[in-house]
């Protein structure tokens, strides 16, 4: 009796071993198993100029075939994107891979001038098998992309300076204008929350330049004399003012700069009240 007891688990774990290869028998064999398809990634951001641009996505597999494979892939009814909006590649999965590519491409005439656009792709089925789908959504956001022109930058700006909340917040206006040497100079930065809730009184004040990174967007304002004032009508020591940005969108002309004020070598940037200032303003004219 006591052999029997010793033997009795012995031999469950052997059962369960074969149960358990006999599984992965059935998922994981290459050429006989049942596939398991999934998009590589789940999303991706497509920032569309004029001349149009495209997006990669690879669905992967887990059996091969002798023979090209064709994936089924549908349009979700929650996509906002409308059909002259984007195109997509046919998926075929070559004969002996693992993996086929779809290409999704933007148009620019066709997405809104304004916001973006929404595509939800799914993965319905592999031709040839019985298919189990996983991660099998892919999100491409679609928007315009402009280039980035200066003498297009030119003009007056409004919109709203933010001090970490809305009781603390500020509208803003600047104005903009290029130099003999074609830089971007801007002026009116802070002046609202300066004059405001800082109470002090602008006596002189110069326009800073604004160098820009026509590429990537990125916007550094070098340290540079801005402001003379006053405060209860005694002179103040001046503020130099500095800052960083970047350019939120091209095609609206809206853009997001940090200014900092500088006086007697100490940064004032709104953090020893509460958050950094924040300034988003579009061209309006």
């Amino acid at each position: 009796m006591k052999k029997l007891i010793y033997k009795l688990p012995v031999l469950l774990m052997f059962l369960a071993v074969l149960v358990s290869c006999e599984e992965e028998l059935v998922v994981y064999d290459v050429d006989n198993g049942q596939t398991l398809a999934q998009f590589s990634k789940a999303s991706a951001s497509l920032a569309t100029p004029e001349e149009g641009a495209s997006t990669e996505v690879e669905v992967r597999v887990t059996t091969k075939s002798s023979q090209e494979r064709t994936v089924e892939v549908s349009v979700d009814e929650s996509s906002t994107a409308t059909a002259d909006q984007y195109t997509i590649s046919n998926l075929v999965i070559p004969a002996g891979s693992f993996v086929g590519t779809v290409t999704v491409s933007a148009n620019f005439d066709a997405l809104p001038e304004e916001g973006s656009s929404v595509l939800v792709l799914n993965i319905d089925d592999i031709a040839g098998s019985n298919a189990v789908v996983e991660k099998g959504t892919f999100t491409v956001e679609m928007f315009r992309k402009c280039p980035i022109v200066l003498s297009e930058f030119v003009g007056k700006w409004q919109g709203q300076g933010a001090w970490g909340n809305t009781s603390l917040g500020y509208t803003t206006e600047v104005e903009t204008f290029l130099n003999e040497d074609g830089e971007l100079m801007m002026n009116g930065l802070a002046f609202q929350w300066f004059q405001g809730w800082w109470s002090e009184v602008i006596v002189t004040n110069e326009a800073v330049k604004v160098d820009v990174d026509l590429e990537t967007g990125e916007i550094t304002i070098p340290e540079q004399f801005y402001i003379t004032s006053t405060y209860n009508g005694d002179p103040q020591t001046p503020y130099n003012l500095k800052g960083t940005g970047m350019i939120l969108n091209a095609c609206q002309k809206t853009m997001e700069v940090r200014p900092v004020f500088v006086q007697g070598g100490s940064n004032i940037d709104g953090t020893a009240w509460c958050c950094p200032f924040v300034e988003v303003i579009q061209l309006i004219q």
